[in-house]
């Protein structure tokens, strides 16, 4: 079986995702890993609206298909960034009843109890109980950018969880939205000293790097 598959919002995600794996099991696991979604040769614009974006997460999630990979994958990894959480059909409100803004701690997880939620109305209480533990969320807040940060700020920045795009740009320079840039910008992060050293500045990076340490999980 293969150790991971990754279901994300686009292919430049699966590039972050990746180098954050390979970082923290200080060995090159890529054979170890496989995109579910979307397809990884939907690059282009026109391709990854049809096959990407939040929604295809979801809906990926409630699919045969997520169903059925659970037959050749070991550990599935399903990010989502929770920037239009707020949108419908995602319907995750970022403040709380009396209005405060959630912390990001809270919001994360509340956007995994939506995923566990929809996992069991389209599958049932029973299969939900058998994979869960096979699941592991990347819920980025309020986009997976904000975790790039850290690998290139050292004052406050590196803790910021908005604008996290536009600071990213400011110190990496030109790139854009596709798989090859988003693995050069986020490389560092196969180094398992540099990861370790900085991902508790990110408050849902350092969620998603700890449940995958609490797994235990081997090669």
């Amino acid at each position: 079986m293969t150790l991971f598959g990754l279901v994300a919002e686009g292919p430049s995600d699966h590039a972050v995702l990746e180098n954050i794996l390979i970082g923290l099991f200080e060995d090159d696991i890529s054979d170890e890993i496989t995109p579910l979604q979307p397809i990884r040769d939907a690059t282009n614009e026109d391709e990854i609206k049809k096959f990407g974006g939040w929604y295809k997460v979801f809906e990926y999630c409630r699919s045969q298909d997520f169903r059925d990979a659970f037959q050749r994958i070991r550990y599935f990894v399903v990010q989502i960034d929770t920037d239009v959480s707020e949108q419908v059909h995602f319907d995750v409100k970022q403040t709380n009843e009396e209005g405060r803004k959630l912390l990001p701690e809270e919001l994360v997880e509340k956007v995994i109890d939506k995923f566990k939620l929809s996992i069991i109305e389209a599958f049932g209480q029973e299969f939900f109980d058998k994979i869960i533990s096979r699941i592991v969320f990347a819920i980025s807040v309020d986009e997976i950018e904000c975790w790039l940060l850290p690998l290139y700020y050292t004052d406050k920045i590196k803790e910021a969880i908005n604008n996290c795009d536009y600071r990213l740009h400011q110190k990496a320079g030109k790139f854009e939205k596709n798989y090859n840039d988003y693995d050069k910008v986020s490389k560092d992060y196969r180094k398992n000293k540099v990861l370790m050293k900085v991902y508790k500045s990110n408050p849902s990076l350092k969620i998603f790097i700890e449940s995958v340490l609490e797994k235990k999980i081997t090669p």
